[in-house]
């Protein structure tokens, strides 16, 4: 065999095995919405956009969960363009290896924007009321000519998380393991403590650790109490009915809560927190006295005979005077 041949074979063999760089399959966007619910089981939805600028087509994406169970089907995916995909399961040494095989491969210079919804046992750790996971943030692999290869990260790559705490559970220590640690933000949403990272980088570690709190059971009770009254109070505003005094203590009830209560229970003073609370019941408990009462309606002063009268009835009589007075002139006048 001649050294030109053998050169072919060389480069034959280093197609097949490497059949597109990493470079040509890039990351646009990889968000992690992971939700803790009171059992200990992790619900997570994953939004993507992967960019495929090869000259080969992409087959599919895979990412590994740090598990022992996943639960996740067909129907838990959907993408633009619908491509139609068959999932597969993989137990490896981190966890269960997910792979997405797309029926319809995404061609060179198209992207593939998807959401994947799964459900997770044996991720995050129950003891008792209190909870922790850790979140590794790490990128998919492509799939392409059947192999798995890294991708890169596109230089304005969308890399975000949010974690949503079980009701009434208040995240306690919260770190990201990272070169550049990104600061977060902790908010009261759906009924949920939620913390939300808006840039993140690939390889970096979301640990949280939460635990129930009663004060903050009634602060978040208290919130959804206000969300059904204002849902009431819209619909009778838009029958017409005076709700403005229901708007003014509704206005304060959240006031008190979602701003003085929660401020309070942030820096840990529990009994101002409380006191907050109950100007918060208190306040909502007038608005929908408010609400409940008869509605007012503007009542017009009776009408007496003599504004009952027709218009043309009075505008003779004005007629007449006038005559009686030109006539009285006259004579004056003449005299």
């Amino acid at each position: 065999m001649t050294a030109k041949k053998i050169f072919i074979y060389f480069l034959i063999l280093l197609i097949t095995a490497y059949p597109v760089s990493a470079g040509e399959v890039s990351l646009n966007r990889w968000v992690l919405n992971v939700t803790l619910q009171d059992d200990g089981l992790v619900e997570e939805t994953i939004q993507a956009e992967i960019e495929n600028s090869g000259s080969l087509p992409l087959e599919g994406i895979s990412f590994v969960v740090p598990a022992s169970k996943v639960t996740i089907s067909n129907e838990d995916i959907a993408s633009i363009p619908a491509t139609g995909q068959e999932v597969t399961q993989q137990t490896v040494q981190d966890g269960v290896k997910i792979s997405i095989n797309f029926n319809t491969p995404v061609e060179a210079g198209k992207k593939w924007n998807g959401r994947i919804s799964f459900k997770v046992e044996n991720w995050a750790v129950k003891e008792g009321q209190n909870y922790s996971i850790d979140i590794p943030v790490k990128a998919p692999q492509a799939i392409v000519g059947g192999k798995n290869i890294e991708m890169s990260l596109s230089s304005d790559s969308e890399i975000r998380s949010q974690v949503f705490l079980p009701k009434g559970v208040n995240a306690e220590s919260v770190e990201v393991k990272s070169k550049e640690p990104a600061p977060y933000k902790k908010l009261l949403q759906f009924d949920r403590i939620v913390l939300t990272w808006f840039k993140l980088h690939i390889g970096d570690v979301i640990s949280v650790k939460g635990s129930y709190s009663e004060i903050l059971k009634q602060i978040v009770e208290t919130d959804e109490k206000s969300r059904k009254l204002n849902s009431r109070i819209k619909e009778a505003k838009a029958k017409g009915i005076d709700v403005s005094e229901a708007e003014i203590h509704l206005k304060n009830a959240e006031n008190y809560n979602t701003n003085q209560a929660l401020q309070s229970f942030w820096k840990k003073d529990n009994t101002v927190a409380l006191e907050y609370v109950g100007y918060a019941n208190d306040e909502l408990k007038l608005a929908e006295s408010s609400l409940t009462a008869p509605a007012k309606t503007e009542s017009l002063p009776e009408k007496t005979e003599e504004s009952k009268q027709t218009p043309w009835v009075g505008a003779v009589g004005l007629i007449l005077i006038l005559l009686i007075s030109f006539v009285i002139i006259r004579k004056k006048q003449v005299r």
